[in-house]
């Protein structure tokens, strides 16, 4: 079996694959050649087994022949003759297998002709062809080729049974559907119609232009049934499936003109589907997306298993808690005769509301719970949140709910709602559901769509290699061909001019444009090219120095645009005006240099230089209008001239709008036929019931009125948030209609979305771009920057010569002047360095030894040892902490470097021969300590502590004196331990190993912090106060300790060096869109509100912040001008609002703010400005969507060079782990499943024939399933009957698993615990035995019993886990992330680290701030526990957004004096600088980790797992076998006959099948046979075990296994009882040798003989036989 393509394989040859797919894609042979393969029968002769030339007609045969009435005569009469064929042999009596004929592959329908053909002329273009395909050539069918060479094929019956293909009208429309203006009008019409769809409100005359698309759509398939045939025939209209499209768009069509409803009304979104089939290259895109979702099947299988299992947990652990509120205790004066306590707790007028919230305040019975404020009571009355939907009461919406937090839409909501309801103590299980559910199954997902694509390029790989091959072997023989016979041309060397000469180099010459005359008589100044100051001119703009200018400039220009912010000062106005015309009128003057000195003609033939003109005309045309410097943003594109890296993103954009073009296609029309039909299901709905979403009855943001409201809807799905747009069509719709749609919506616009983010990351490699990118422009700037250092090296030489002269020192180096890489020669020949007319020689020498190009290869290619070693540290973990390893012998390390001794000689203790002895044992024994595994533990020991302490420093510690004094005691233990290591590590392995080890640097940098805080802290000194911060690096120590933790690190922080380019490049490119942010919106998001309501003024009332300001005047305390915290007033804010929507946290509320915005200082109105929201669309789509894929494909080629270095495996994973998993893969190799003896009792006996059955454990299986349906259908408040069902029903199922238990016991007796799987089983029995009796007493002495009842709903539902046993593909998935679950280990160690360090700080700097948003009295920074619940929610930027606002709050949203009761800290305001860097960091940091991280893991382990998993073989297959051989052998004589070999290796099952042919293979196993050519079973099932498993060795030992496995089966069976008397090999060898000899003599025969015609007889009978005879000896041999 060929081994699969890794995906890190695949991407390290994209180049060379899309170059050949490229190249094959335009393979073309001349005519002349053509012509040489038609009319030589010598060359076809030597090309007869090239696939392509057989293809062609017999020589002297015309390639395109017309179809005529003879041509279907011919047709008839082949076929006349292949009916009569059998019947002819059989009356001969002659058996000759025919071989069985399939059509070619490459001349199907719809495939473009192949290379071989040529072009064809123009005379048989749209006109009925005989067929090329040898398949059809004996059927009623012919061929068309359209104008793009395109095949198309028909019936030559008759169509509708009356029009022949030589009709004149059937012609006549075939010419009109192949004609591409017939096709370009349809696809017009389609479009048209899609523009006239978006109307909600058509104009009167809409029906008339209704009638005429409908008219058009009738048209379109009256003719391609007049040309096809409408049913009858291969090749008609019916026959092909988007046919069936046509037709329901004229029927629904027709059927909404009689039927006036919405749901038909629907289906007039069906013409926008016809797009598929008129734009080219859809439908090839569709299929292959549907060809990856058949890939899929496995693992939908698996998250649709891991789903239902959460789901029905979380049902029966949550059912009702959404229920629990805050309900209004009623009033003790109350009368108990009238009052209702169901209806006073069910009205939600008695329940506590948040402010700014529509639901009630959840609460908890339990201690960890949410509490209620005080005269509240928490009661379980009302309905549950979100309008209901957001509930746990039935699977259905358990299930919904899951569903919501694997796509991680909003699911911070459900997670908060929940711990406040049942507990913080459940956390734990959403962890559970974001590793599962979300990271794990998505990856997968993920990894599935990847290695399907990578499949399919390799596929069309396999493609283009055959094609290029076979036109590299044709042109080969032609040319060997040609110099065989004098006088031919064109692919010889050295030729005379000819004929063919002259027609090869028309053929491949490249045409002139048609303006080429214009241009040399207008654009190319010839009189001034002798004029020495256009020359000295060139010289000036082609010098390095000329390029570092204008890139200063750019810079300068990019610096003074970026700093515009709002509220600008008259004079700062003035300045960036001033600065605006200085540089328009520098680049204007590059330009018009450029012009001068190399002339229009010239010019103009360099892209950028026609890029840098338009710029320029349209800034010097933008200096008379005010307030528009729009185009002014495309300057910052330029740098991309100098800077490779930022090129290839733009390249990666331009390439990725060509490749994914129909990718691209597909999406647009998907979202207009989601955006359409909403439209038309649910306007009436959100007009008639608008009041059910909304207070005041208006439309809210999102909604389905209008086609651009509808299509914000649907672009929000594709961006990931589907959950609240559904809640609000439920509402107003109804649940089944929004169910479904935005079900369907969310798979399908994932399916494309991630298709489209694969295909891209596939089709474009960032090391290649990179490469490419390298132009002239970056290598003179490198030359004119090296200059400039070799200047400064000069410089400082001669300073220190001058001083040496006078201070009489010795200069001990030399400095050259000259730059790297250049001689002293070369430098006075070039001085200058051309910009445009750079040749490659010329700048090479220049520039090979300067910084490198590539980002990826900076922390790769270190120089020197002492970063050689630091990286090899750093990457494979060889030091635990830090290395200490002495120098030779037991001589410690030097303390110090050689430099330092030369400097001081009085450091080198080797001068005192007496201090010596005493210095050295001092070192040796710091070394024998710091080298002892005690020390190391003690330490590892103390940092755990330390960091564990940290932990304790909340907002209750003042109120614990005891632990606070504890702990500032402990603190100073901790920093005297530290430093006593840091002193014996001095001593141990000296200053210059510890300093030059960055694991060292980190701990000594910490060491530091601790003193300086200990200090601070003792003596009271507030300047150092601030360094207490600081000490939340503590825990930082633990990466240097732990080794995974440490791998991952590594990794992680070796990446940033390498990425830092385009982590910049990215910024830059964010850059253009905040500055353009800040043209656009600084200033009007800005709004006069009132604080008390929180609403805003409407216009008529406020319209301008003078009038705000007025009211405020007039003492409105309530009134307030407000800006919000994320605009664009400055480019350094608007870079936190791009990073909101790339996340899309926050982004709606964005998006909101452009939409209402007006101008500058004016009160926003409610969609005033609707369209500027298409601002946010754009940078998510460029900005984001782009960027994201440029720096992951960044990151995967770090990663695919980090993963070469550790030869090929173990990424994110110890030395140690890469032992562990390849010592285990080995031994699951060899072990054996050892078999069970049958017992002798008879009893026994049969009970061990009915548990080693193959359906006793499926029928266990579906038991299991069936239990978890049965906890499926349980629901909140379900009638007492149906729970006395369900209980006798689970009583039933445990009975029937215990009798299960019992009856394996007996019959296995003690072999029955030697099984995982029944170890697994018996657990399960005796907690659901004890569950079963325990329940009352449970629920009656312990509170709720929440943890005991939830081990036992576990016991139920975790039995579906033997489904996995069964389903083989969904194994190779769990055994992919098995496989990967160590590297997974690291990297989840590595982020618990990250999260602990970042709760600390937030517990230091924000326990005090505001509660508001996100915060809340559960949801804070007051404890670690809840710091680490709000760091683990952000963890996939879920609400970041809400926990970053209050911790930026300034005055007045925040009183800076409110005293704290119980510290003495003052005041709740946040710090915004503080604030934003911690979250973004963190955002970033988790994000590399979890996402880029997680995802990189999945797809190195998927493959390779999916591999490994593929040769496995269990039990299963051993019993698949054994029952293929009882057919084979009924008699159980456990031998079949040698000739029934063949049969039975095709009638077996995957692995162990070896499909027909299988001759060669069969006989290759070399089998042995006994007595009559019979085949042992034993020898066949060692022999197909050894080949899937591929163990070439230890044959022996498996037979050994295999024997004692079939003594178990077979006891009466003794082995040894024959005796091989020959093998299949040697019978091979045998019957060979006998057919060579048969043929020798029946030649001798032959020639011997008067009876010529009986012998020819006799040698046509016996081909065949010799022919397969040649193809075994082949074999064999």
């Amino acid at each position: 079996m060929r081994r699969k393509t890794t995906f890190w394989e695949f991407w390290g040859s994209k180049k060379e694959q899309q170059e050949l797919v490229r190249r094959a894609s335009h393979l073309k042979p001349l005519t002349s050649e053509l012509t040489k393969l038609l009319d030589n029968s010598a060359l076809r002769a030597q090309l007869q087994n090239t696939k392509m030339v057989t293809l062609l007609p017999p020589v002297g045969t015309e390639v395109f022949r017309k179809f005529t009435a003879v041509s279907l005569e011919e047709i008839q009469r082949c076929r006349q003759v292949k009916e009569n064929e059998p019947q002819r042999k059989e009356d001969k009596n002659i058996q000759v297998t025919e071989e069985q004929k399939i059509p070619t592959c490459d001349l199907e329908r719809g495939k473009p002709l192949p290379f071989i053909f040529g072009d064809p002329p123009h005379e048989f273009v749209s006109t009925p062809l005989q067929e090329l395909d040898p398949f059809y050539q004996t059927q009623k069918t012919f061929i068309v080729l359209d104008g793009k060479k395109i095949i198309h094929r028909f019936n030559s019956d008759p169509a509708c049974f009356l029009l022949t293909p030589f009709n004149l009208m059937r012609t006549t429309a075939i010419k009109i559907l192949l004609h591409s203006f017939f096709q370009a009008f349809i696809l017009l019409t389609v479009l048209t119609n899609c523009v006239f769809m978006t109307i909600a409100n058509p104009p009167e005359w809409s029906g008339v232009l209704k009638s005429t698309f409908i008219a058009i759509y009738t048209f379109e398939v009256l003719v391609k049934v007049l040309a096809r045939g409408f049913c009858v025939g291969q090749f008609t209209f019916l026959r092909d499936p988007w046919n069936w499209l046509d037709l329901m768009v004229i029927s629904t069509a027709y059927l909404t003109n009689m039927v006036h409803s919405r749901t038909v009304s629907a289906f007039q979104v069906l013409p926008a589907l016809k797009a598929i089939t008129a734009i080219p290259g859809l439908k090839t895109t569709l299929s292959v997306l549907m060809q990856t979702v058949k890939k899929m099947a496995h693992v939908t299988a698996l998250s649709l298993i891991c789903l239902s299992v959460l789901a029905v947990l979380s049902l029966h652990n949550f059912m009702g808690v959404l229920r629990q509120k805050c309900v209004l205790m009623p009033p003790s004066n109350h009368s108990l005769e009238y009052f209702d306590f169901q209806e006073y707790i069910n009205n939600p007028v008695n329940y506590y509301y948040p402010p700014g919230s529509i639901d009630a305040l959840l609460c908890g019975n339990s201690s960890e719970a949410g509490i209620c404020p005080e005269g509240y009571k928490c009661l379980r009355a009302g309905p549950n949140p979100n309008y209901g939907y957001t509930n746990y009461d039935s699977f259905g919406w358990a299930f919904l709910a899951l569903f919501r937090v694997m796509t991680q839409d909003f699911w911070e909501n459900l997670f908060q709602l929940t711990l406040r309801s049942a507990g913080k103590t459940y956390t734990i299980f959403f962890v559970v559901d974001i590793v599962v559910g979300s990271f794990s199954l998505l990856s997968l997902i993920v990894a599935v769509f990847a290695m399907a694509s990578v499949e399919q390029k390799q596929a069309e790989m396999a493609v283009a290699k055959q094609k290029d091959k076979e036109y590299a072997h044709i042109l080969e023989t032609l040319k060997k061909n040609l110099q065989e016979v004098p006088g031919n041309a064109c692919l010889t060397e050295k030729q005379h001019p000819s004929a063919d000469t002259e027609e090869c180099e028309n053929e491949q010459r490249p045409r002139l444009p048609c303006c080429s005359s214009f241009a040399n008589m207008f654009l190319r100044w010839t009189c001034c090219s002798c004029c020495w100051a256009q020359q000295r001119l060139l010289h000036f703009v082609t010098d390095p120095f000329f390029d570092l200018a204008i890139v200063m400039c750019l810079v300068l220009n990019t610096i003074f645009m970026a700093i515009e912010h709002y509220p600008l000062t008259e004079e700062f106005d003035v300045l960036l005006t001033i600065a605006e015309q200085v540089f328009t009128g520098i680049f204007t003057a590059e330009v018009a240099l450029k012009l001068l000195a190399m002339g229009p003609y010239f010019y103009f033939q360099v892209g950028w230089n026609i890029f840098d003109s338009i710029i320029v005309f349209f800034s010097v045309l933008q200096l008379g209008l005010a307030d528009n410097y729009g185009l002014r943003l495309l300057r910052v594109f330029r740098l991309a001239k100098w800077w490779s890296t930022f090129s290839a993103l733009l390249k990666l954009i331009g390439k990725s709008l060509g490749i994914l073009r129909r990718f691209t296609l597909l999406l647009a029309i998907i979202s207009f036929t989601f955006a359409v039909v909403g439209m038309q299901l649910f306007t009436k709905n959100y007009k008639e019931n608008v009041c059910r979403i909304s207070k005041d009855c208006k439309l809210p943001r999102w909604h389905m009125i209008d086609y651009f409201h509808s299509f914000l809807i649907v672009f929000r799905v594709l961006c990931g948030e589907w959950i609240e747009t559904m809640w609000d069509c439920m509402e107003v719709a109804g649940q089944p209609a929004c169910l479904i749609f935005f079900t369907m919506m969310v798979v399908v616009g994932k399916l494309v979305v991630w298709n489209l983010f694969l295909a891209l990351l596939i089709n474009s490699s960032n090391g290649d771009l990179w490469a490419d990118s390298e132009g002239e422009g970056q290598k003179n700037l490198l030359i004119a920057l090296n200059r400039i250092g070799g200047a400064v090296s000069g410089i400082k030489s001669w300073v220190l010569e001058q001083m040496g002269k006078k201070t009489g020192w010795k200069t001990q180096f030399r400095i050259d002047l000259n730059p790297p890489g250049l001689k002293s020669e070369e430098v006075s020949q070039k001085e200058f360095l051309a910009l445009t007319f750079v040749s490659s020689e010329e700048a090479e020498s220049e520039v090979r030894a300067l910084v490198y190009n590539k980002p990826y290869e900076r922390a790769s290619q270190m120089s020197g040892n002492e970063a050689a070693d630091e990286k090899k540290a750093l990457q494979h973990g060889e030091s635990a902490v830090c290395m200490h390893k002495r120098d030779e012998g037991n001589t410690p390390a030097k303390c110090f470097s050689d430099q330092c001794y030369q400097s001081c000689p009085v450091l080198n203790m080797d001068s005192c021969q007496d201090g010596r002895r005493i210095w050295l044992n001092l070192r040796q024994s710091c070394v024998s300590v710091v080298e002892h595994k005690s020390f190391e533990a003690f330490i590892t020991f103390m940092i755990l502590l330390s960091s564990g302490a940290l932990a304790i420093e909340d907002i209750h510690l003042e109120k614990r004196l005891l632990i606070r004094t504890i702990l500032e005691y402990a603190d100073q233990v901790f920093t005297c331990v530290f430093v006593l290591e840091m002193l014996l590590r001095w001593f141990a392995g000296g200053f210059k190993k510890y300093f030059t080890n960055a694991w060292c640097c980190i701990d000594f940098l910490i060491v530091l912090i601790y003193m300086l805080s200990t200090t601070a802290n003792i003596l009271v000194i507030s300047q150092l106060q601030a360094i207490n911060s600081l000490r939340t690096l503590r825990p930082l120590r633990v990466l240097s300790r732990f080794e995974g933790m440490k791998v991952v690190a590594s990794t992680l922080f070796g990446a940033i060096p390498s990425i830092l380019d385009v982590l910049l490049v990215c910024s830059t490119y964010w850059l253009i869109f905040s500055i353009m942010g800040v043209d656009l919106f600084a200033g009007r998001f800005s709004h006069c509100i009132n604080d008390t309501s929180e609403e805003l003024f409407h216009t008529q009332a406020v319209n301008n912040k003078t009038e705000c300001l007025m009211l405020m005047e007039q003492n409105f305390s309530e009134v307030r001008w407000r800006n919000p915290e994320i605009n664009f007033d400055n480019v350094g804010i608007g870079f936190l609002s791009l990073l909101q929507v790339a996340t899309f946290k926050g982004w709606m509320d964005l998006m909101y703010a452009t939409m209402d915005s007006r101008q500058i200082e004016l009160q926003p109105e409610y969609e005033a400005n609707v369209y500027m929201s298409l601002y946010i669309v754009l940078f998510i789509i460029f900005g984001s969507f782009f960027t994201f894929n440029f720096l992951v494909g960044a990151i995967i080629e770090y990663l695919k060079h980090q993963k070469a270095k550790l030869g090929g495996t173990g990424l994110f994973m110890t030395k140690e782990q890469m032992k562990c998993y390849n010592s285990r893969k080995t031994l699951d190799l060899k072990k054996a499943w050892k078999p069970i003896p049958r017992p002798q009792n008879k009893i026994q006996a049969l009970l061990f024939d009915i548990v080693t059955k193959a359906s006793f454990d499926i029928f266990f299986t579906v038991l299991a399933c069936l239990q978890v349906v049965v906890m499926m259908t349980e629901t909140l408040e379900q009638s007492f009957e149906k729970e006395i069902i369900l209980h006798w029903i689970y009583f039933a199922i445990i009975v029937i698993f215990t009798v299960e238990c019992v009856v394996k016991i007996i019959a296995l007796r003690q072999n029955y615990f030697s099984f995982g799987w029944n170890i697994f089983d018996f657990v399960l029995v005796i907690l659901s035995i004890l569950g079963l009796f325990l329940a009352d007493l449970i629920e009656k002495y312990f509170v709720h019993g929440s943890q005991l009842f939830i081990l036992i709903r576990l016991t139920r539902v975790i039995r579906i886990l033997h489904l996995f046993r069964v389903a083989k593909g969904v194994r190779r998935l769990l055994y992919a992330l098995m496989r990967s679950l160590p590297a997974l280990f690291n990297i989840g160690l590595f982020l618990s680290l990250i999260m602990f360090i970042f709760s600390i700080f937030g517990m230091k700097n924000f326990a005090y701030v505001k509660k508001g948003a996100m915060l809340d009295d559960m949801f804070n920074f007051e404890t670690f526990g809840n710091s680490m619940i709000c760091l683990l929610t952000i963890t996939t930027s879920a609400g970041w957004d809400s926990l970053l606002f209050p911790i930026m709050s300034t005055p007045p949203d925040c009183d800076p004096h409110m005293e704290n009761p119980g510290t003495s800290v003052v005041g709740d305001c946040g710090s915004p600088a503080v604030g934003v860097i911690f979250v973004t960091s963190y955002i970033i940091l988790s994000f590399l980790i979890v996402v880029n991280m997680y995802l990189v893991v999945i797809l190195e382990n998927f493959n390779m797992a999916t591999e490994e998993s593929a040769d496995e073989l269990c039990e299963s297959d051993f019993e698949m076998f054994y029952e293929t051989w009882e057919r084979f052998d009924p008699h159980v004589s456990h031998f079949i006959h040698y000739s029934q070999l063949s049969d039975f290796c095709d009638n077996l099952k995957d692995p162990l099948r070896i499909a027909k042919p299988n001759s060669i293979k069969v006989i290759s196993m070399d089998l042995p046979l006994a007595f009559g050519d019979k085949i042992h079973c034993l020898d066949l099932v060692v022999a197909l075990t050894a080949q899937v498993r591929g163990i070439s060795g230890e044959i022996d030992h498996l037979k050994a296994t295999m024997e004692e496995r079939f003594m178990a089966r077979s006891p009466s069976k003794v082995m040894g009882s024959y005796q091989p008397i020959s093998s299949t090999l040697k019978r091979k060898r045998e019957d060979v040798a006998a057919t060579v000899i048969q043929r020798a003599y029946r030649k001798h025969a032959v020639q011997s003989t008067p009876k010529m015609g009986e012998a020819n007889q006799i040698i046509q009978q016996d081909g065949d036989e010799e022919e397969l005879v040649q193809v075994h000896l082949a074999g064999v041999l």
